[in-house]
């Protein structure tokens, strides 16, 4: 029980920082040490980021950092991508995609360091005009088309989005650092769902670790967003990309 409060403090603290997914902390440590199945581990993952991102995107909310409205052919990729990752888990290898998602990590928290060490904006900030602009159809398809991918990694090895909506988001869209955070956790919380209950369905969801890990996770996620919000927008940078070091790191020596 102990471990699994230890889960849900740590999942909270990393979703309510830089809107990261569950899976690097709650994946590892069910089928490492406590020996369940991994796609038990990834179905109980997928369980625990709906209701602590959810929550952690209510909090950007609060603040009015989630602009969900801009982000809905993201959202529809990703819920219909997260239910054929579920399919394709059934069937296949997810090795490869272990290896892959944690190199864009570790290349990634480059990037992020470099901004944050040099106090350089992540993205230009959009002009009045770009703000303004409806979006074309080829970018609505465009981004439809990414939240499709990013939903099958989810659906896949329980990886719900976080990090690659906020890239998405940031790089795509040229949202402002914390409304993508805000805005890409809330669209992990609804690309989750979709997948648990795919999972669900397979009865491959631990009902006991979620209920522990998930309400730690919720009241560490809320404060420590709460938090991160107060800070400067570089430290909020630096560390996120400190942490996608670290995780990239540890799965790929892992």
């Amino acid at each position: 029980m102990i471990f699994f409060v230890l889960i849900g403090l740590f999942t909270g603290a990393l979703t309510g920082f830089s809107g990261a997914s569950a899976v690097v902390v709650v994946v590892p440590a069910l089928t490492l040490f406590l020996h369940l199945p991994f796609r038990i581990a990834v179905g109980t993952s997928l369980a625990v980021d709906v209701i602590t991102s959810l929550v952690v995107a209510w909090s950007y909310e609060r603040q009015g950092n989630v602009k969900l409205k801009k982000a809905i052919p993201l959202v529809l990729g990703a819920t219909i991508g997260a239910q054929t990752g579920v399919i394709l888990a059934h069937y296949v290898p997810t090795s490869w995609l272990d290896i892959l998602f944690s190199s864009f990590m570790v290349i990634l928290s480059w990037n992020f360091l470099f901004h944050g060490w040099r106090n350089i904006p992540l993205v230009n900030p959009p002009s009045i005009e770009e703000l303004n602009r409806n979006p074309s159809w080829k970018m609505i398809i465009g981004v439809g088309a990414i939240g499709f991918f990013i939903g099958n990694i989810s659906g896949l090895i329980g990886a719900s989005g976080g990090i690659l909506f906020l890239v998405a988001l940031m790089y795509g869209l040229k949202f402002p650092l914390r409304n993508a955070i805000g805005t890409s956790t809330a669209v992990m919380g609804l690309s989750a769902l979709s997948g648990s209950l795919g999972y669900g369905w397979h009865g491959e969801v631990d009902i006991t670790a979620l209920a522990v890990i998930g309400s730690i996770a919720v009241v560490t996620g809320f404060f420590v967003a709460q938090y991160a919000q107060g800070i400067k927008e570089r430290y909020q940078i630096g560390g996120t990309g400190l942490l996608l070091f670290v995780i990239g790191l540890s799965m790929l020596v892992h």
